[in-house]
């Protein structure tokens, strides 16, 4: 094969950078003040793992397909000087488990979580593919290093979250 043969055979690849992410805050905890396009430095398209059960015959394991299992799922956001992002996520986790009562702020799990869209885009900034995180909520809210040689650069934190499933348009179902 040739650089011709491969160039003429591939078309445009999709390209990392090119992405948004859009939370769908849940309703008790507000929407921050700045979109989340804007302070999500980075994401990823999420992954999902079919487990495998081990079948003993004869004295040998036969790998057959087990349960879907869906890994958590991290970003990473600037922080603004309101700390508006910040404050949401702290509120969040807040609601879904207080730091003194050691109690759930709402009477609903369901009112705790919130669809994500991560959608991947071309040079364009046209969609190429949409994910939706379901039933997402934070279960881990990083540090914010602060440190006298970190000069030149915003403040930045990471949000982990644990979600059921995950649905794209392209990808079939059943």
């Amino acid at each position: 094969m040739t650089i011709t043969d491969f160039i003429a055979n591939t078309k445009n690849f999709a390209r990392p950078n090119k992405f948004r992410v859009q939370i769908t805050w849940p309703a008790v905890v507000g929407t921050p003040n700045i979109r989340d396009e804007f302070v999500v430095t980075s994401a990823g398209m999420p992954a999902s793992m079919v487990g495998t059960v081990l079948v003993p015959y004869m004295g040998r394991q036969i790998p057959i397909p087990g349960d879907r299992t869906f890994e958590d799922w991290t970003i990473n956001v600037l922080n603004d000087t309101s700390h508006s992002h910040r404050n949401a996520f702290e509120r969040w986790l807040n609601l879904i488990n207080s730091h003194e009562g050691n109690v759930q702020g709402v009477d609903s799990y369901k009112d705790l979580t919130a669809v994500i869209d991560v959608t991947q885009l071309s040079q364009a900034g046209l969609p190429l593919k949409n994910i939706k995180l379901l039933n997402a909520w934070p279960n881990n809210l990083s540090q914010i290093d602060l440190a006298y040689d970190m000069n030149d650069m915003p403040a930045q934190f990471s949000v982990t979250f644990a979600y059921s499933h995950w649905a794209s348009p392209s990808t079939p179902t059943s």
